[in-house]
Parts: C-alpha cells; sequence; structure tokens
C-alpha cells in the first residue's frame, strides 16, 4: 500500500500535471514516487503504480533500507542522531570517497533478498566523517536507483522533490539527497502526514468535494529548502564511482 500522506502530497506542488512533485519518503525503509494521470506498466518489475485518492496514479519503487541503515553506523560509532548529521555534513569533499552498498537486509530495488551491505574503497586514512558519510549515500543512491526505475518506465520525474518521513527531519539526509540529484530538497509542514493524508479523505467525504480540491486548500506550508552544494561528491555521479558501487553490489549478492 502506498504511503497515504501523497494524497495530499500530490497537490501541494505548484501544479496537477504528471510529474509535478517527486515524493521520497524516508523511514526505516525508503519509496520513491511521482503522480502519474495514467497508469504505468514496468516491464522491469520494479516499479508498482498503484491507484491514489485523486482518481490517478502512483507509480512508486521501494528499498527496504533506509534510516535504519544509519542508525546501525551510528551505533557502530557509538553516537547519537544529532553527531551522525554533525559527522557526515563535515566530512570533507573527496574525489574518491568510501562507498557503501546499503543492502543490510537484503534489497527489493533490485530485488536481492539474500543480499547483505558491502563498503568499499576504504583505506587506513578514513575518518569518522566519512564513514558516517558513506551511510547517508549508500541509502541515498538506493533511492536514486529507484528514482532510475520510475524514469525508465516513463514516469515524470521533474518536478518539485518533496521529502517526508522520521528520516526528513535529518539535514544530512536532506543534504545528501539535494546533493545526488543536484536539486532543490524540499519539507513541508505536515509532521504526521499519514494521518494528515488521511483526515484529507475524510474531510473530503464530509465536504462532498474531492480529494484534490480538499488537499489544494488545506496545503502545508513549506518549512524550509536545501540547497545541493558545489563541489560535494554525488552518488553514481561519475563512471568510475558508478562502476565502483556495480562491481560491489556484485559482491553484495549473496549465493
Amino acid at each position: 500500500m502506498p504511503p497515504a500522506w501523497f494524497d495530499t502530497r500530490r497537490t501541494t506542488s505548484t501544479g496537477e500535471s504528471d510529474g509535478s512533485v517527486v515524493g521520497i519518503s524516508l523511514g526505516t525503509s525508503g519509496v520513491v514516487l511521482s503522480p502519474s494521470a495514467s497508469s504505468v506498466v514496468d516491464r522491469e518489475g520494479v516499479v508498482d503504480s498503484v491507484c491514489d485518492a485523486t482518481g490517478g496514479y502512483l507509480p512508486l519503487a521501494c528499498t527496504l533500507n533506509a534510516a535504519k541503515v544509519t542508525d546501525t553506523f551510528a551505533r557502530l560509532l557509538g553516537v547519537d542522531h544529532a553527531e551522525m548529521e554533525r559527522l557526515a555534513l563535515a566530512a570533507p569533499p573527496d574525489a574518491s570517497p568510501p562507498v557503501l552498498v546499503a543492502y543490510l537486509d537484503g534489497e527489493r530495488t533490485p530485488r536481492r533478498p539474500d543480499a547483505v551491505g558491502v563498503l568499499g574503497n576504504i583505506t587506513t586514512s578514513i575518518t569518522r566523517e566519512e564513514l558516517a558519510l558513506a551511510a547517508y549515500r549508500g541509502v541515498v543512491t538506493g533511492l536514486q536507483v529507484c528514482l532510475g526505475a520510475l524514469e525508465r518506465a516513463g514516469v515524470v520525474t521533474d518536478g518539485a522533490v518533496v521529502v517526508n518521513g522520521g528520516g526528513a527531519r535529518s539535514l544530512a539526509y536532506r543534504q545528501v539527497i539535494a546533493d545526488a540529484l543536484d536539486r532543490p530538497i524540499l519539507r513541508r509542514d505536515a509532521p504526521e502526514a499519514s494521518a494528515r493524508g488521511a483526515c484529507v479523505q475524510a474531510a473530503a467525504v464530509l465536504d462532498g468535494g474531492t480529494v484534490a480540491d480538499l488537499a489544494r486548500r488545506w496545503r502545508p506550508r513549506d518549512l524550509d529548502a536545501v540547497e545541493p552544494r558545489p563541489a560535494r561528491p554525488r552518488p553514481l555521479d561519475t563512471a568510475d564511482t558508478a562502476g565502483l558501487y556495480e562491481r560491489l553490489a556484485a559482491v553484495a549478492e549473496r549465493p
């Protein structure tokens, strides 16, 4: 079942056209989706095209490993969430950073149920800051894989990028996503967004109107926008990085 919050999120952007917004939900797992007026058929079998409450569709792709990955690395580093963020954001620009394939508990996109996490490209000079950043980047690279699956299925993904879920409270996550996509990342004032989406649907029934119209009237305000940083390594940004990630991903696939 898709996140209920996106029934509201679909109409919080400036328009109602296909791809008007790209939603990224950051919880224990991750979801990337974008509204579409018509159903999408993905011959790769990665994108689920589910119905939404406004009469359209929500093509989406999911990853099993999101915020729990950074939780795990915070535990290994012996730090809390705030210090984990500080470490990741303090990591210096590096042309050859550590690379994490974050299949810690197997993976859904791509379908690798028996895979494990793999950390590569490390040397004796690795720092705590670089290791923390690698954890965030590993998660975000997985989200990029989901976004790429949507695009290959013909979904329009050039709209505003809105993040939600518990992980969206993390500046480190929002910054690393902005760096990876080279696009601003928006956060809106809907801390209990699933409940908000349910309220919009219920209120539309009582009001006798449509979910889309009511969601536009109840659109939450923008809290902030995080811009991509210059001179920061981006996941899958270069052929070398993409090639290394693919080789490590092959190692992650246990027989």
